[in-house]
């Protein structure tokens, strides 16, 4: 049985504000984690002890069209965090994949490198990067 999957099917929120205008890429939605699950620490006499993390952290990358109207959402947002960071607060990040059920729940959400800007004799896209606290991940079997 073939899988299938679609970006127009898949909703993703920024504190409630959806984002739109992917970049036209393999990685327009990218979530990675920060660390490992943990490691073995090893004895002299060759036994090991499984340490787990407490890390539960992601980067996260969505990448736009460069003159997608989402831009301006997301550059008010980070210029929120940058320009005033005593009352800047923590983003909260959802995605749902209506079509195969994937779910992730990114939280205490932070613009973490700033967006690169080109402009040329080509379309270029842009790349919003957030570092997460905690990233809850549901993966489903897919249709």
């Amino acid at each position: 049985m073939s899988k299938s999957f679609s970006l127009e099917d898949a909703i993703l929120t920024i504190d409630g504000i959806e984002i739109t205008g992917y970049e036209n890429a393999q990685d327009s939605i990218s979530i990675a984690p920060a660390g490992d699950d943990g490691g073995i620490t090893y004895g002299i006499n060759g036994q090991g002890v499984f340490v787990h993390s407490s890390n539960r952290g992601a980067t996260v990358t969505i990448k736009t069209l460069q003159h997608s109207e989402i831009n301006e959402t997301l550059n008010r947002l980070r210029n929120q965090q940058i320009n005033n960071p005593t009352k800047a607060t923590a983003k909260l990040i959802t995605y749902k994949d209506m079509r195969n059920g994937d779910e992730f729940l990114l939280s205490g959400c932070w613009f973490s490198t700033p967006p690169t800007i080109s402009r040329g004799t080509s379309h270029n896209g842009m790349t919003w990067t957030f570092v997460a606290t905690k990233a809850e991940i549901n993966i489903k079997g897919g249709l």
